[in-house]
């Protein structure tokens, strides 16, 4: 959810990857179904934590930790967090993650809706995130990092106008975006970082038209001279490069 994704294999791939209000000078997108928000200001502890006491998913995969991660990558975007903390009340130690199903097999129409309340009303110290499935924490996780942003004078994360409750789902449950690199090729970074994008947005599928009739740059091993219809040898993907593909989806 850089999210999660499903990726279907037919000579063209698709690939299923899994939607906020603006309230002053804080723009949550896409727009939630249900947000509410105060008017205090929280900020975030330097050594700010993942909790997951009483969640139903054992993250085996490490899918909710990588997801927080990245998100906190987001949110720091490189900065020098180095501020003080002058109220130790407005301290979020933590975000706490509580998942109701213990299962992450990622298909089409699964529950991706979450809960997001910034504090805990029972616990102020932390945010807490609740979510049906795995996919729906990672929508939340990026809610959460829209909710962050940096202050330059007190070189601090700071979180605005809390308490905050947004309760959201998909509209739709296909909420995607093409790439065609059967007419325009596109290097593997570049679609990993569409990947890492449109979960940023809280899409959820990544459509791969690979191949077409302008070419057809996708090795087929039962096939082994389709790929030559690429535009030149340096413009094909491998096997191993569709799977790595699908594998940075599925992270």
């Amino acid at each position: 959810m850089e999210g999660a994704l499903w990726l279907l294999v037919v000579v063209v791939l698709a690939v299923v990857v899994a939607p906020a209000e603006s309230s002053g000078d804080v723009k949550i997108w896409p727009m939630p179904a249900s947000v509410s928000s105060g008017n205090k200001r929280l900020h975030l502890s330097k050594d700010f934590e993942l909790l997951t006491q009483g969640t139903g998913y054992n993250d085996a995969s490490g899918i909710v930790k990588d997801g927080f991660y990245r998100m906190l990558a987001v949110v720091n975007n490189g900065h020098v967090v180095d501020g003080n903390f002058s109220d130790k009340s407005s301290l979020l130690s933590g975000l706490h993650v509580v998942i109701s199903s213990p299962n992450d097999q990622l298909q089409y129409g699964i529950d991706e809706s979450y809960k997001l309340m910034v504090p805990s009303p029972e616990n102020p110290a932390y945010a807490h995130l609740q979510a049906n499935t795995v996919y729906g924490a990672l929508h939340g996780l990026q809610t959460f990092s829209q909710l962050c942003h940096f202050n330059y004078k007190s070189r601090l994360i700071e979180v605005h106008m809390s308490p905050w409750t947004i309760t959201d789902q998909p509209r739709f449950s296909y909420q995607g975006l093409l790439i065609d690199t059967s007419r325009h090729y596109l290097p593997l970074p570049v679609i990993k970082n569409v990947i890492d994008s449109i979960t940023y947005a809280k899409l959820n599928v990544l459509h791969w038209h690979i191949v077409d009739s302008q070419s057809f740059p996708l090795e087929i091993p039962s096939y082994p001279k389709l790929w030559n219809g690429a535009y030149s040898a340096s413009e094909q993907y491998a096997i191993a490069d569709a799977a790595e593909i699908v594998s940075h989806a599925q992270e």
